[in-house]
């Protein structure tokens, strides 16, 4: 008797073990999906501008000094920055 039901116990338990399913990922393009309005898309593209702006300066004398490379660097992790916000907002 005892040998019957600890067979059926675990008979059981693997059953249900095989029967379940794993985690399932969530269906694609779940969520809310931000798409920029045209007063964003306008912003981003001012920026992209003014940073090209910012590097045809820069180059223009054919010689850039550190500074201006951090300056430029700075400008462009704003730029980034500023897409980033905008995009998951």
């Amino acid at each position: 008797m005892k040998r019957f039901v600890l067979g059926t116990a675990a008979a059981a338990i693997l059953s249900g073990l095989a029967f379940t399913s794993g985690a399932q990922a969530a269906p694609y393009g779940y969520g809310h999906r931000h798409v920029l309005t045209p007063y964003e898309r306008g912003v981003i593209a001012r920026s992209q501008a003014n940073l090209n702006r910012l590097r045809w300066r820069v180059r223009a004398d054919g010689r850039v000094t550190p500074r201006e490379r951090a300056v430029v660097a700075r400008a462009q992790a704003r730029h980034n920055a500023l897409v980033w916000r905008l995009r998951r907002s």
